[in-house]
């Protein structure tokens, strides 16, 4: 049942619990924890994702590949990224991620260069398709098909004898061997076994990965610590075979059940450069999310202000959106999107529908400065008389395909600035791409596109006092965009104002501006509303929506515009 709080957006139903994650025992002989070494150059992270034997078709896979590389191309700052699909899907990831800076790697080589192979891939095979990693030494090669460290390494140096491609290599011991305290010894032996006859020269073109194999596919998780002390561990060994200085650039990722709530404090920590992630990377979202972890340089802030908010009225909606507050009656409008109703509550009597249904799934209400109410529903525009409860049909929505109104705003000028939702976002499919706009109209209903590029889901639309600037987001990249608003052309200078931390599910979704130029913003997913200063992203308020995780928007409104619906 949904709620209507104060303090509070509107929000749909759906509850969720979180999982809980387990962890081992820390062995009985400490390693170390602290830094390998001093004065540590600057490795740039790498995000690496194992798709293993997933997905299922080319068609999820081409799904896939579109909403990550739509992501990527709206990150700031990614770190190197790079993504191992199935051997048939190679040419397509490639083909896919062109321009978006993501490399493509194969999951496995060959031992073998030609011949009477059935069934083999040579690294100059992949090397040729323009690939730029293989995947060498993983503990399910090791585990399922016996390849040991002699394997891998011949695996390695097949890599290194391609031009350009690089060898991406896996270490971990087993649960018996961690809880035997033979962590250091394993790891150190598949280190010098495994890159044994790698060239000092050949330093930058390896990566490691440390995965516990007890962690994969168990949801057991590491401490951050004990990652770190394995790293050191590794390190170690490759000071060993290829000498300190060549260790010291080598990146030493972690791969033990990695999840966007986890990324952060891994990262954290000095000698971890990154990570190899394995289920979260076939979900473009939380794959996403891991990729913009926070970095451990991030500068500490005093903590935000936590606040409760309180239930007002139990509305029932199954997706309440777009609440305004109408000064010319004291009352707060809202709709209830997919049932196609309009609500209304003067904060004092029980709330109600002012016409049951309308027919259509509607996006927003705006209130019109002569009286009356704008709806924008996914068949029509339409004009609402309070008093005469019958709505009149003034224009279709903009044609764009599997699209709707979702989020809109009044802009100084009376125009009304109104963004699409593409319904099948989520399903990932060629219609779930980017196709969406932000346009804006007046009273003559001519729509003007305001942006350059598509998105997926409009949100956080919102205009300052002054109205000069305008807030933006496309829910999906999970950011949040500040452009300049001129009274006529369209906006401009677009910059990146906030990205929601990667341990928080959900994203941005609808926003309202305060008297002093803050944002709140509802973060639909991870039931709170937050107030972000747009000019330094910092966020010193947080409204905490219990039993409510998907708040969708919200507003100022009462006698003195100081509460929070």
């Amino acid at each position: 049942m949904q709620m209507l709080a104060a303090a509070l957006a509107l929000a749909s139903s759906h509850a969720f619990v979180a999982p809980r994650s387990s962890t081992v025992r820390a062995p009985s002989s400490r390693l170390s924890s602290s830094v390998w070494y001093d004065a540590q150059p600057q490795r740039r992270a790498l995000i690496a994702g194992n798709w293993k034997l997933n997905p299922s078709t080319a068609q999820d896979a081409d799904a896939l590949l579109a909403l990550l590389a739509s992501n990527v191309r709206t990150m700031a700052a990614p770190p190197e990224i790079v993504i191992f699909p199935p051997m048939p899907f190679l040419q397509t990831a490639l083909e896919a991620v062109d321009g978006t800076g993501i490399a493509v790697g194969a999951q496995d080589i060959s031992l073998e260069e030609s011949g009477a192979f059935t069934g083999e891939v040579a690294a100059s095979m992949v090397r040729s398709l323009g690939c730029d990693w293989a995947l060498v030494g993983h503990s399910e090669r090791r585990t399922l098909y016996d390849e040991g460290d002699d394997v891998c390494n011949q695996k390695v140096l097949r890599c290194l004898a391609q031009d350009g491609l690089k060898s991406h290599t896996q270490v971990g011991e087993t649960l018996e061997e961690y809880e035997s305290d033979l962590l250091e010894t394993i790891v150190s032996l598949q280190v010098r076994k495994g890159l044994a006859g790698v060239d000092v020269a050949d330093a930058d073109r390896i990566a490691i990965a440390y995965e516990p194999v007890w962690a994969i596919g168990t949801g057991k998780v590491a401490t951050p610590e004990q990652a770190q002390a394995a790293h050191v561990a590794v390190r170690r060994a490759l000071s060993e075979v290829l000498g300190a200085e060549a260790a010291r650039r080598v990146r030493v990722q972690y791969g033990g059940s990695v999840t966007p709530e986890s990324i952060d404090r891994l990262m954290a920590q000095p000698d971890v450069d990154g990570a190899l992630v394995g289920g979260a990377s076939l979900v473009a979202e939380k794959f996403s999310r891991i990729c913009e972890f926070s970095a451990p340089t991030t500068p500490e802030t005093t903590p935000p202000r936590e606040i409760t908010a309180r239930v007002a009225v139990a509305c029932a909606n199954a997706l309440g959106e777009s609440p305004i507050w109408s000064q010319r009656d004291n009352t707060l409008y809202w709709v209830s999107a997919v049932e196609g109703e309009l609500w209304r509550w003067n904060c004092e009597d029980a709330p109600y529908k002012i016409i049951p249904r309308f027919g259509t799934t509607l996006g927003f209400v705006a209130a019109r400065a002569g009286g009356g109410l704008l709806l924008g529903g996914e068949d029509a525009i339409l004009s609402l008389d309070e008093t005469a409860r019958e709505a009149v049909v003034l224009a279709a929505p903009p044609a764009e395909g599997n699209t709707r109104p979702n989020d809109g705003r009044v802009d100084r000028d009376g125009r009304m600035v109104m963004g699409m939702y593409n319904n099948y976002h989520r399903a990932g499919a060629s219609q779930g791409e980017d196709n969406s706009g932000l346009y804006r109209f007046g009273a003559d209903f001519e729509y003007e596109e305001l942006l350059d590029y598509k998105f997926r889901v409009s949100n956080c639309c919102c205009f300052p006092a002054d109205g000069r600037t305008v807030y933006f987001a496309d829910t999906p990249t999970r950011k949040i965009y500040a452009f300049d608003y001129p009274k006529s052309g369209k906006p401009e200078n677009r910059r990146l104002i906030w990205t929601q931390p990667p341990h928080w599910p959900g994203g941005p979704d609808g926003a309202q501006c305060d008297a002093e130029g803050m944002i709140w913003v509802a973060l639909n997913g991870a039931g709170r509303v937050v107030r972000i200063d747009p000019a330094t992203g910092a966020i010193d308020l947080v409204v905490h929506t219990p039993g409510c995780p998907t708040p969708t928007s919200c507003t100022f409104g009462g006698p003195d515009l100081d509460e929070l619906f």
